[in-house]
């Protein structure tokens, strides 16, 4: 008889056991998880932060404000989308216009320049980048970017959801107490009162992320590629008819930038 209760004893020693290795080991995935979330969602705002100085750097080169929102009423695109907050500072350039004789070629090089520059940005951000991973004998991967740290949340949201219907701590108490009636202080302990315990439920139930309080921004897709869009060449040609001081000057400042 001894020797049948020492059985049953660790019996339910082993399953008390996996069942805390289960709980404890689900609740700390899902803590990682929103750790590293965490720190994805400061790099992709300061990725934002880069986007916002590039839309300034643009604004600079097509002399300002009103410049600025013609240049995306001629791209055809609603100008509110790259917006950006005031004392923004302006990014510096990633590249510098080849030699040009005129002034005109020259202003429409540094304005395809910088909307150039925008448009990776943003591509980056929202689609992320292909590179080889040296370290992974040349795997293919993707930068981070917001379409994957949007289809994270959603994935740690069903984590959570899963954790708290079918992991909850009254019905690991309540598993706990059928095996040893003893454990019924421990219930009362961590003050679960009655038979579903909700109280410690809710209080100990992770909260969902709400992605649409995520609060980082959206923007189009901007045609980029080799060659300069045509409305490039049609908005640096209307600026430089009207504003060829302007123009100049401005390429003065930016040869003494290089």
């Amino acid at each position: 008889m001894a020797a049948f209760k020492d059985l049953s004893n660790a019996l339910a020693d082993e399953v008390l056991n996996d069942m805390a290795d289960n709980f404890f080991g689900a609740r700390k995935d899902i803590d990682d998880a929103i750790e590293y979330f965490e720190s994805l969602s400061k790099q992709l705002f300061e990725n934002v932060d880069e986007i916002f100085e590039s839309c300034a750097l643009l604004q600079k080169v097509c002399l300002g404000e009103a410049g600025y929102k013609e240049f995306w009423n001629l791209a055809g695109i609603n100008p509110e989308f790259y917006n950006f907050p005031e004392q923004t500072e302006c990014s510096s350039f990633d590249d510098t216009p080849s030699f040009s004789l005129t002034n005109k070629s020259k202003y429409n090089k540094w304005v395809s320049i910088a909307y150039h520059q925008l448009a990776r940005r943003i591509e980056a951000y929202m689609n992320g980048l292909i590179t080889d991973n040296e370290a992974n004998h040349g795997r293919k991967m993707r930068s981070l970017n917001r379409m994957d740290f949007y289809l994270f949340a959603e994935d740690i949201n069903r984590k959570i959801d899963k954790v708290n219907k079918n992991i909850s701590p009254s019905d690991v108490l309540k598993f706990t107490k059928s095996l040893d009636p003893e454990t019924v202080v421990k219930e009362n302990i961590t003050g679960c009162v009655g038979p579903d315990c909700s109280a410690i439920d809710s209080q100990m139930a992770f909260k969902p992320i709400v992605i649409e309080e995520l609060g980082l921004p959206e923007f189009p897709d901007l045609p980029d590629g080799k060659h300069t869009p045509p409305f490039i060449q049609d908005f640096c040609s209307q600026m430089y008819s009207k504003n060829k001081s302007q123009v100049k000057e401005l390429l003065e400042q930016l040869q003494k930038s290089i």
